[in-house]
């Protein structure tokens, strides 16, 4: 099967994914909004499934939460009780499709609207078929919580189609063997090997002609135009003022807006962000200055909202401050 490239913009996420990782903070009785603050999100902002998140920071918040919590197998657990709504199109995809072979394709696929710059791939060139996971860029590491949670995922979804009897053939991970293996053997029952060239789920040829008693042609295909219409949209290629003014609206009311994380999200030093968008006659200030003002009109011509509330939508700390920034504009 050709490989899939879940290309973008920049490396993202949807904040969904988040939802294991603030239950187990949740239950453990850790503090979550820390670490989220932490990591430049919070509650707030993760309250949308569909809102946009770096996976840089997904990443290492996910890394710092299994320390938090002194579990190192964090992500094999999670993976194993993940629900599939938290996958997003991707997950109903895989639940209503014929076939093992069709949910594993077409799961693959559809994560590009959940998930991007991650290469996923089913391969059936040898005897035994694989499926394959792996972040694309080599710069995000340590990332073993994510490809373990990717795996452990993978099979989760397939017992829940296949039985819960079912076993793969062997997992491998791209990172070294941590020293206690006893997680692994207790989630997949199989021999696991580590230092691989990628992240994987080694299957039965028969495993992927099994019919699905799952199968919902109807659910399957509108999953499958969701997932189409959510990567079109994202896939649209903007310049450095689009990308800046796209990150700065979805995050204005949600977390302080600083330049080097914006930088920083969208793959570039700070230096190189400033240089960029002078060549392109902007900056950060202006282009935040004009979203803020875009917003802030929006909001005066809605009944019932008072300007505390207008300020906090914007990202400013009380009306005060918004009413001197007004002052400002109009100078």
């Amino acid at each position: 099967m050709k490989k899939v490239t879940l290309n973008g913009n920049f490396a993202m996420v949807r904040a969904a994914v988040m939802g294991p990782v603030l239950r187990a903070l949740d239950q453990s009785g850790a503090d979550c909004d820390a670490l989220l603050e932490t990591f430049g999100m919070s509650r707030r902002l993760l309250s949308n499934p569909y809102e946009i998140l770096p996976l840089t920071r997904y990443v290492a918040a996910f890394e710092r939460a299994a320390e938090v919590l002194d579990e190192a197998s964090l992500g094999l657990r999670l993976g194993s009780e993940v629900q599939l709504t938290e996958l997003g199109p991707a997950g109903l995809v895989f639940l209503s499709s014929p076939t093992l072979n069709a949910a594993m394709r077409k799961f693959t696929l559809a994560l590009a609207s959940w998930q991007n710059t991650t290469t996923c791939e089913v391969l059936r060139d040898d005897e035994w078929p694989i499926w394959t996971y792996q972040i694309a860029s080599p710069q995000i590491w340590p990332r073993r919580q994510d490809a373990e949670y990717s795996i452990s995922t993978m099979c989760h979804m397939i017992r829940l189609v296949r039985g819960s009897a079912w076993n793969p053939v062997e997992v491998h991970f791209e990172h070294a063997a941590p020293a206690d293996t006893k997680p692994y053997a207790r989630i997949f029952r199989v021999p696991v090997r580590f230092q691989q060239p990628f992240n994987g789920v080694i299957l039965r040829p028969q495993d992927l002609d099994a019919s699905l008693k799952s199968a919902d042609t109807q659910m399957a295909r509108m999953m499958e135009r969701h997932a189409t219409d959510l990567i079109a949209n994202e896939a649209i290629q903007h310049g450095i003022v689009e990308q800046v003014r796209d990150l700065i609206t979805r995050r204005l009311a949600h977390e302080k807006l600083i330049v080097a994380d914006i930088a920083k999200d969208l793959g570039l030093s700070q230096r190189s962000l400033q240089r960029h968008l002078a060549e392109e006659g902007s900056s950060v200030r202006q282009i935040l200055r004009e979203e803020r003002q875009r917003s802030v009109a929006g909001l005066q011509e809605r009944d019932g909202l008072t300007n505390a509330a207008i300020a906090r939508a914007v990202g400013y700390a009380d009306a005060t401050v918004l009413w001197r920034a007004t002052r400002n504009w109009k100078k």
